[in-house]
């Protein structure tokens, strides 16, 4: 069992706390309030079919399996974090940082954001979630960003076809990236250009 001080927080959600792994400075420990969370459940769910179907993900922190704490049972993930160390900003506070200062970046952030959208469809990424807290921007070495995907995965259907049916996944991320689109647009402004139609 793995003792989890109060110094290792990193964060809590609606669902789950988040603890740096004690072992491992590099991995992160979500620890659910509820262990029969729905969400939760989607989650594990979504992450073993995309197992079974050989699917890899860039944009999809890792998930190492389950892990016994004295906080309870919690789930290793990668922890994102930038090159140099440092912790990864939120999309949400990227954006309202560029909306504040007048979209000085504003080509590159409409690049960044086409290039994610993108990387979701490619990878057939599922997931309603539209929160920008859930999504980080990963700095490398060059300075270079991409965004990373940390939680709200999956489909809460309870009969999942959509892992399992491409034409259904393509459906299924369409409708969340037009979704995703438009809410962006609404808080930032339409002349946000994100999907090219």
């Amino acid at each position: 069992m793995l003792m989890i001080s109060d110094a290792l927080y990193l964060g809590r959600g609606l669902h789950k706390v988040a603890y740096i792994h004690p072992e491992n400075e590099n991995l992160v420990i979500k620890i659910p309030f509820d262990p029969k969370d729905a969400e939760l459940r989607q989650e594990l769910s979504y992450r073993k079919s995309r197992k079974f179907r050989n699917l890899d993900s860039q944009l999809l922190t890792k998930f190492y399996g389950p892990v016994e704490t004295d906080k309870g049972q919690g789930y290793v993930f990668e922890r994102i974090r930038n090159a140099d160390g440092t912790a990864c900003e939120t999309l949400g506070d990227y954006l309202d940082a560029q909306e504040a200062a007048g979209w000085p970046d504003k080509e590159e952030v409409c690049a960044l954001l086409q290039g994610f959208m993108k990387q979701v469809m490619d990878e057939r990424i599922l997931t309603n979630d539209t929160c920008l807290i859930n999504f980080l921007l990963q700095r490398n070495e060059a300075g270079e960003i991409r965004i990373r995907i940390i939680d709200n995965v999956g489909s809460p259907v309870k009969i999942p076809l959509v892992y399992y049916w491409d034409h259904m996944t393509v459906g299924h991320i369409r409708r969340y990236l037009k979704r995703l689109q438009r809410d962006l647009q609404e808080k930032y402004g339409r002349d946000l250009v994100l999907v090219k139609s």
